[in-house]
């Protein structure tokens, strides 16, 4: 997953007496189990080096109050849910996907990346006027899912639809170029590395 829910309030609430130190970790902890999209495996010197913070007693602390060991692995009941809401969510997508590559003629499957704008608007009038049209959350992932990158669909829309579907320089006109746009943006965030000294 490279998006989940962070609610401020509760988790300021939960770690107000948390060191720096532990804060950090527990944040760390908490990214590495979303990204790879399953529990922690139980070993401290293994996390430390993976999450890129040398002060194993503040891992165990945050381990033992924030997440239960279960066998080999250490479980976090909210990180779980939401893991599990996302896959679902995936699945469906793609199943959906799947039943449009085999509809009649293959007349609704997704289209090539090169055929651009031409998805996403509907003629107007005879003067190839176009018109912006919403995607719906399931043609975002599935885009977003063509591209090589997995977006939250409902929150794309979500977003712009907040917005009134605009940008900085006017009106949408092609949400596929967004998607790119989030994906471009995402991969530079992932190249950035954060040095280790800092707490």
């Amino acid at each position: 997953m490279n998006f989940y829910p962070f609610h401020i309030g509760d988790f300021k609430s939960h770690t107000d007496h948390l060191s720096p130190i532990e804060d950090l970790a527990y944040r760390r902890l908490l990214d590495y189990y979303y990204l790879h999209e399953k529990p922690l495996p139980n070993n401290a010197e293994f996390l430390s080096k993976r999450i890129r913070l040398d002060d194993i007693q503040a891992i165990q602390y945050v381990l033992g109050e924030f997440f239960t060991l279960t066998g080999e692995h250490w479980h976090n009941s909210r990180a779980d849910a939401e893991i599990a809401k996302y896959q679902e969510k995936s699945i469906k997508a793609r199943e959906s996907a799947n039943k449009r590559w085999q509809s009649n003629g293959n007349a609704n499957a997704m289209r090539t990346h090169s055929e651009g704008n031409a998805t996403n608007t509907i003629t107007k009038t005879k003067t190839n006027t176009k018109v912006f049209k919403k995607p719906k959350p399931d043609e975002v992932e599935e885009y977003a899912k063509y591209l090589g990158f997995t977006l939250d669909g409902s929150y794309f829309c979500d977003y712009y639809e907040a917005r009134g579907w605009k940008l900085a320089q006017g009106p949408m006109k092609c949400w596929k170029a967004a998607v790119r746009t989030w994906k471009r943006n995402n991969n530079q965030k992932n190249e950035l590395t954060i040095p280790e000294n800092i707490i």
